[in-house]
């Protein structure tokens, strides 16, 4: 059998996309293999079918950077239909069950949001990516076979009434990653008595990375046609404005990619920074000695010759 040839080194970088409803994050991942030929992609935080919004991916050495974005709250818009319960939490999904709406005001609908606000215990949906004994619920449930999912601690720093317009209520939110803006209206549904699912969804930010900055993929197509699709990249260091960055050449940045520690001067109230190189891109994560201050040691390597 012959071996599948190891992929050239690309030392990383980002693509900020603005997905469009319709197209998985996988999909999304799929198009930036074809446009880029590199296989080494991932997507930071997956958006269903019917959301849009902002989704950064990943590609070369930057992949390792992924989790590192996950602190970063995510902020949504999104709109919830009162009245109808569904399989997957969202208008993809068939009906299970329907009732009256009651007549509500945003004031009462904001007092039964308030359960929801906070550090909570949310249960993920039934169709969703949460893993049980390595297999992905979604799947499960396809398969009509019984889903167990545990609740998890999540944090919703804002949830917000914009608009009711019944059936309708529009919300804005912040959370922590981890959390399903389905799930939130699968419980108001179930708070007001009449069951909820979500109809439209959009990721506008994470951090301060705006969807306003994403690329649509008709773009990235273009781009890719021109053979400019890496000018629609950014470094991967922008994904951390609040990050220090130590601009490493010569021997320090040989060090580093041995991960070996380097000397540099502190930074008040970080214990985290990267390490870029003279052509931005990220060389390392390091993170500060516990016992020397002014000591740097590689958490994780991406330069070449690590």
């Amino acid at each position: 059998m012959s071996r599948r040839r190891r992929e050239p080194y690309h030392p990383g970088a980002v693509f900020l996309i603005d997905k469009p409803t319709g197209p998985t994050s996988h999909d999304v991942v799929r198009d930036l293999r074809r446009w880029t030929g590199l296989r080494r992609i991932g997507h930071g935080g997956t958006l269903d079918p019917l959301a849009s919004g902002l989704l950064p991916i990943f590609v070369g050495a930057a992949t390792r950077l992924n989790e590192y974005l996950s602190p970063y709250r995510k902020h949504y818009e999104a709109t919830v239909r009162l009245g109808q319960s569904t399989a997957t939490d969202d208008s993809e999904g068939e009906v299970i069950a329907s009732a009256s709406v009651p007549d509500l005001t945003s004031v009462q609908i904001d007092a039964a949001l308030d359960q929801f606000r906070g550090q909570i215990e949310q249960v993920p949906p039934q169709y969703s990516a949460v893993k049980r004994d390595g297999v992905a619920a979604y799947r499960s449930a396809r398969a009509g076979e019984p889903v167990e999912i545990e609740a998890r601690a999540v944090t919703v720093h804002e949830l917000d009434v914009v608009e009711v317009a019944a059936p309708d209520v529009k919300l804005t939110m912040s959370v922590s990653t981890g959390t399903y803006v389905r799930a939130i209206a699968r419980d108001l549904g179930a708070a007001l008595g009449c069951g909820a699912h979500v109809v439209e969804m959009r990721r506008t930010r994470i951090g301060q990375l705006d969807a306003s900055d994403g690329h649509s993929l008709d773009d990235l197509q273009a781009a890719a046609d021109r053979d400019e699709i890496w000018s629609m990249a950014i470094p991967a260091a922008d994904l951390f404005p609040d990050w220090p960055r130590f601009l490493l050449e010569g021997e320090q940045l040989e060090r580093i990619k041995r991960g070996q520690q380097i000397r540099h001067a502190p930074i008040d109230g970080c214990d985290r920074a990267l390490a870029v190189t003279p052509d931005q891109h990220v060389a390392a994560v390091l993170r500060r000695d516990e016992l020397s201050a002014a000591t740097w040691q590689p958490e994780k390597v991406l330069a070449r010759g690590a």
